[in-house]
């Protein structure tokens, strides 16, 4: 069963940070990255995601009041899933994206929305940055979702450091798709 975990000085993320650093995703190989860099936010939050004990996947949520303006949140901030370790193989397919059969939909969105207040406006960030799987979310996934009513393209910004599109998440309209879908068994530690 995956377990998600708030983030605490206590995990043991030490794993996590080598695999993420073989693999090529540098904004979730170390502490410097995936935490310190967003020191100077006012509001940041991250969860660790668990699999037979093991980290094996992450997300945050930080404030974006300064480029969306006030009550907004960039959500789905350092996603990270190491999907080697995991049993499910349809991650990446065109229909685990539609269906929502994919972790991002299943248990990070989730877990991010129930710690937000309710009343704010949620964005997600995608880049063309060949680093990590960037151009496969800017490209595909964000593009499928678009397509669903899920998301919608707001403007393109320079933000911390990269060029990088602006996404709306249609939260009710989110919730709405997800429920029509199975939905994952997970527990929140």
């Amino acid at each position: 069963m995956y377990e998600i975990k708030k983030y605490n000085n206590d995990l043991d993320l030490s794993f996590f940070y080598q695999r993420c650093q073989e693999k090529g995703f540098f904004n979730n190989a170390s502490q410097k990255r995936l935490i310190d860099s967003f020191d100077r936010q006012r509001y940041f939050d991250l969860w660790i995601l668990f699999y037979k004990n093991q980290p094996v996947g992450s997300t945050a949520v930080h404030d974006f009041d300064d480029v969306m303006g006030e009550n907004s949140y960039r959500i789905c901030v350092r996603t990270c899933v190491l999907t080697e370790l995991l049993p499910i193989k349809h991650v990446r397919t065109k229909e685990g994206i539609t269906k929502h059969q994919n972790i991002c939909s299943q248990i990070f969105i989730p877990v991010t929305l129930n710690a937000l207040p309710k009343d704010g406006r949620y964005y997600i960030t995608s880049s063309n940055k060949c680093e990590a799987s960037m151009q496969k979310v800017n490209g595909i996934w964000a593009n499928l979702l678009s397509r669903q009513g899920v998301i919608k393209k707001i403007k393109d910004v320079f933000y911390r450091g990269a060029d990088q599109t602006v996404w709306q998440l249609n939260d009710e309209e989110f919730v709405k798709q997800i429920d029509q879908h199975t939905r994952w068994e997970y527990q929140i530690v």
